[in-house]
């Protein structure tokens, strides 16, 4: 008699360096190639400080992740470290919420992937955005190895158009335009709200932990590493940006990057920003379907999604099922024209979902003192003893 065969597992292969890269790969071409124009609108020349305060509200729910995700390194990330504090429903809840989350955030950077595609060469948004996702649906499927191997080259070219935005920028700085604020404080915390979705993703980083060597120490590093990395760099290019194009002109820009790049240096340099920023939208659609489909098959593995959604290639050892969904329903969203009120509805879903996260370490330091925390953050401790 044979003895029985193991499930499919998920491939454990990637290291501080690959998680790390991933998490700022899926951070980056979210929101600044695609949301600085929008948020300019509401905060004006004051747009550094808003992604100042969107940055700190980040940082201080990726420590309450990182602490969790060293306590329960599993793919099913925000579910499971709910459903460890409150139970199933508390569980199933989150998983969906941030489920919504991934599909609105594929949808809405897919559609910014369109608007340089447009700015390049005219077509319609929407079938480039289908396309986009189609395409990395395909990587998905393939492999992580791969996924993240692509990653590491689109997170390059994308830091590096960057770092060319901002050093063409930075001769054009003047400290009058970085205050002035049509909306005063309100409109700097309307587009705190807006430029939140700019570091969505950090907590996607928590459902690699099953393919990630000890990710018990691995993830929590990485989560801070890409946070910290990102705020630098979107806090550099949100001064030059307002500096180069007056805000009125930077609000609505389908490519405000490219023609930031355009004004204070040539056009030429300006279609290689719009090329650059298409490798960088592309890049987040990648890492956000690769991880939603990770968090779709960590619910399923807890039964909180139907079995199917946990299915695995036998050989690949990736979710195919969960892939392909989550997908499907990304392209659905992305027909959609306005990247503004996506990235309205992906931060509903998201601040429900941060919230619940934070009271769940808070009541695992009360229910759970004794489970082991390689990793705690120290403000949270000194409020629970």
């Amino acid at each position: 008699m044979s003895a029985p065969t193991a499930a499919p597992a998920l491939h454990c292969t990637l290291g501080l360096w690959g998680t790390t890269v991933s998490g700022v790969g899926i951070i980056l071409g979210a929101g600044i190639y695609v949301l600085i124009g929008a948020a300019a609108a509401d905060a004006g020349g004051a747009l550094w400080a808003s992604f100042l305060i969107a940055a700190l509200l980040a940082g201080a729910t990726g420590l309450s992740y990182a602490e969790l995700a060293a306590m329960f390194p599993e793919a099913g990330g925000s579910s499971a470290f709910a459903r460890e504090a409150f139970g199933r429903r508390a569980g199933f809840l989150v998983g969906w919420l941030l489920l919504t989350m991934v599909v609105l955030a594929a949808a809405a950077v897919a559609i910014g992937f369109g608007g340089y595609v447009d700015d390049l060469l005219g077509p319609d948004v929407r079938p480039s955005a289908a396309l986009l996702i189609a395409a990395c649906a395909v990587v998905v499927w393939i492999g992580v190895r791969e996924t993240v191997a692509i990653a590491v080259v689109f997170t390059a070219l994308e830091a590096a158009g960057l770092v060319l935005a901002i050093v063409v920028g930075l001769p054009h700085l003047g400290p009058g335009a970085l205050v002035d604020t049509p909306r005063g404080a309100s409109g700097i915390i309307a587009a705190a709200s807006l430029a939140f979705f700019a570091f969505t993703g950090f907590e996607q980083m928590a459902t690699l932990a099953e393919e990630t060597r000890d990710p018990v120490r691995t993830i929590p590093r990485a989560m801070l590493l890409a946070i910290v990395i990102t705020t630098t760099l979107y806090l550099l290019v949100a001064v030059t940006a307002v500096a180069v194009i007056p805000w009125p002109e930077l609000a609505g820009d389908p490519a405000p990057l490219a023609d930031v790049v355009r004004r204070a240096a040539s056009d030429r340099l300006g279609d290689g920003l719009s090329v650059i920023a298409l490798f960088a939208t592309a890049n987040t659609v990648l890492m956000l379907l690769a991880t939603g489909a990770r968090l779709v098959w960590g619910m399923a593995r807890r039964a909180l999604l139907p079995p199917p959604f946990g299915w695995l290639h036998a050989r690949r050892g990736t979710p195919w099922f969960a892939t392909g969904a989550v997908s499907a329903t990304a392209i659905a969203f992305a027909r959609s024209r306005d990247i503004g009120r996506v990235a309205q509805l992906t931060n509903v879903t998201i601040f429900v979902a941060f919230i619940v996260v934070n009271a769940a370490l808070v009541a695992l330091r009360l229910t759970r003192p004794d489970t082991p925390r390689p990793f705690r953050v120290g403000a949270v401790c000194a409020v629970c003893r």
